[in-house]
């Protein structure tokens, strides 16, 4: 088996007193290879945590609502959680440990340090917290993807999470307050003591009202019906921001058109607010863009699209977003495309595909913009239906390595970009054995029609589509130098 290896980067903040120097990841560098003065002390390596949301809830579990749904809904809920190799500073090469647990309770099972290891497809009934150990001088290259699919009653659909870490603040794009949306917001805390957030909605004319305060106990998730906070808002982003804490937020939407069910997504947050957002792999029926402005002036939004064959044409290439607000463009059926987004402003932008059902029922898929592809990270796949990844428009290539059920990595794959259109690969091409992770490089890869290469997988059944991205990079080694004077 052979390991993926990269160079690790450095880039210098300077502050009085003080320089702190940290990587971009992500193999950290073994001894003697650069000089380091006696003021030069090596910071620990950080855990990854991640929190899988769990279990739909429907209105009779959410707080303060009543029971609407029927009862014949057959939904399953199961989560895949992955630790890959990685290079330590002593020149050794091993994954993670690998530990999952109920939130705020005792470990379902943990793994030790191994060659890699890749958990099977669980079924879960509640909130689940996953952790990656770091060693010393070797983040952890661990993730975890939940799946939920229905495939009778209201609940019909697929939707599918890269499971996220908590943070202080975030936004997620998703949700709506329209009639027949029910979208809940999922904050989880992860920590040892409650901790109080405020949530704010963003809308279509603005932001909705002053922030909800919301207090989430230690080691609980809570959740909040957004449609008694922006009803009759179409589309929404929701801010979150933690006082005193960390939490990690997704949101859930089931959708109905009288007793017809329209579909069941999981999203949460994407790429950091910037002047350039990119969304790839919109592959699928009525796709939307939506784009959220938390500057307090107008957004002027201009978009371009990349098909696999080069520049396509679209319904919309522009928009305006008002300041604290949501907009949406209807871009129609699209196939292996990726959206450029620029504008005047910091932005954030997600996407939504679709497919359709039996007698009139249909599902939908949000796709996150994603930040660029690093030199290694990692993404469990969903053991369900048929999949792909797409990459956005690049020069050179990205290396791809399958994980296998023993937790072995093949040997990497190059997939060689297209400079003007969206590339495919499908991760059973690496390996005649059943791929469940895949471990991505884009160490070899620039961006050709935006700031760097941006990776998404879309997965279909037969009820629904959905997505997930890869996980973010972990926290690299970092180097902190102490000046005297």
């Amino acid at each position: 088996m052979k390991h993926m290896r990269s160079i690790v980067t450095f880039a210098a903040i300077a502050v009085p007193g003080v320089l702190v120097a940290t990587t971009s990841f992500l193999t950290p560098l073994t001894p003697g290879t650069l000089d380091r003065s006696p003021e030069q002390v090596r910071m620990p390596t950080a855990d990854t945590r991640v929190i899988c949301p769990g279990p739909l809830l429907t209105d009779d579990e959410a707080e303060g609502t009543d029971a609407e749904f029927v009862d014949d809904s057959n939904v399953s809920t199961r989560v895949v959680s992955a630790s890959a190799p990685i290079s330590a500073a002593d020149g050794s090469v091993s994954a993670a440990r690998l530990q999952v647990a109920d939130l705020g309770g005792s470990a379902n099972f943990d793994n030790p340090n191994s060659d890699g290891f890749i958990s099977g497809d669980d079924p879960i009934d509640q909130t689940k917290l996953i952790t990656g150990f770091a060693r010393p001088g070797a983040p952890a290259l661990t993730t975890g993807v939940e799946t939920v699919e229905g495939t009778s009653g209201d609940l019909t659909g697929l939707a599918t999470l890269t499971c996220g870490s908590a943070a202080s603040n975030f936004r997620i794009l998703a949700g709506s307050g329209a009639a027949g949306s029910n979208s809940q917001l999922l904050l989880s805390n992860p920590g040892d003591v409650p901790v109080q957030a405020e949530v704010a909605l963003m809308t279509p004319s603005g932001q909705r009202g002053e922030p909800t305060e919301v207090s989430i106990k230690a080691g609980k998730q809570r959740a909040i019906r957004l449609g008694g906070l922006a009803g009759g808002a179409e589309s929404l982003a929701v801010d979150v921001k933690v006082d005193g804490g960390v939490v990690s937020g997704s949101l859930q939407e089931t959708v109905l058109d009288g007793l017809t069910p329209k579909g069941i997504d999981l999203a949460t947050s994407g790429a950091d607010a910037d002047s350039q957002q990119v969304v790839t792999g919109l592959n699928g029926k009525d796709a939307r863009l939506r784009v959220a402005n938390p500057s307090d002036d107008l957004a002027e939004v201009s978009l371009k699209a990349y098909g696999p064959d080069g520049e396509i044409d679209i319904p919309r290439s522009s928009m305006t977003v008002v300041a604290h607000g949501v907009a949406e463009a209807d871009l129609g059926d699209l196939e292996a495309t990726s959206v450029i987004l620029d504008s005047d402003q910091s932005i954030q932008a997600s996407a939504f595909i679709g497919q359709d059902g039996e007698k009139g029922s249909a599902d939908f898929g949000s796709v996150n913009a994603t930040e660029s592809l690093a030199d290694s990270q990692i993404m469990a796949l969903p053991r369900t239906g048929t999949g792909k990844l797409y990459l956005s428009p690049g020069q050179g290539q990205v290396q791809v390595s399958g994980m296998l059920d023993d937790g072995s990595l093949t040997q990497p794959q190059s997939i060689d970009l297209n400079p003007t259109g969206t590339t495919e690969f499908s991760p059973a091409e690496v390996s005649p054995d059943a791929v469940r992770a895949i471990v991505i490089s884009g160490e070899n890869a620039s961006g050709s029609q935006s700031d760097g290469v941006h990776a998404s997988y879309v997965v279909t059944t037969d009820s629904g589509i959905s997505s997930v991205q890869p996980a973010p990079a972990p926290a690299g080694v970092a180097y902190r130098d102490i000046r005297l004077g």
